[in-house]
């Protein structure tokens, strides 16, 4: 990756090339570029062989924003083109992908119940599914720790009412209603076994209802 700089009155031009490994790679870099950068100066792509030369013209600001943008879209689109679940994808590689962080023990989980190997270990889950699916499911996870994120509940407990937020498409009080009545939760508001078991077994007495899981 090269950066120059060509001053054009009073306007800034930059230059960043890529390089890529393949002709297939710079088109869909190119495409999921124009899809997804979004800015106030212009980028002109031009690819020649395994290379992408992106120039950013424009009021200075806007090409220095602009850049920043692009450099870190280009690190996105390379690494997901690099990582695969089934080879393990580490907390900090998917947290930087999905832009923010879950507990990988219950992606895991998550991704098992909906019928998808998977497991984590320390920091690194594996997983036999595609990225996209990986990434999506961490997303939905981390949506769930955002709802739960005013309301007190112990370390097993929320690992537990997450994951049915996740597969379920519940509200935190629902889910916790809900695993009251179906003596997963005993008087003290505490898990009557291990959260992952309690998990299974939320699903599995949801019934019917389980078979129309929330879709990542």
């Amino acid at each position: 990756m090269a950066v120059d700089n060509m001053p054009k009155r009073g306007y800034v031009e930059k230059l960043l090339q890529i390089y890529c490994s393949s002709q297939e790679f710079c088109i869909d870099l190119i495409e999921k570029i124009d899809e997804e950068l979004s800015s106030h100066a212009t980028v002109i792509a031009q690819m020649k062989g395994n290379k992408v030369l992106f120039r950013i013209i424009g009021f200075e600001p806007d090409v220095q924003r602009t850049l920043i943008q692009l450099k870190q879209l280009i690190n996105l689109i390379q690494s997901k083109q690099r990582l695969k679940p089934s080879k393990g994808v580490s907390a900090a590689e998917l947290a930087k992908l999905a832009r923010r962080s879950v507990p990988l023990d219950v992606l895991a989980k998550v991704l098992q119940i909906r019928g998808i190997p998977a497991k984590a270990k320390t920091n690194i889950i594996y997983a036999d599914t595609d990225l996209d699916t990986l990434i999506q499911a961490a997303q939905s996870l981390g949506e769930a720790l955002d709802e739960v994120s005013s309301i007190p509940l112990g370390y097993s407990l929320k690992k537990f009412v997450i994951g049915a937020i996740a597969l379920t498409g519940l509200k935190p009080a629902m889910v916790l209603r809900k695993a009251e009545e179906l003596g997963l939760i005993n008087e003290k508001g505490e898990l009557v076994e291990d959260w992952d078991k309690a998990l299974e077994k939320f699903i599995e007495f949801l019934g019917e209802e389980s078979e129309d899981l929330e879709e990542f």
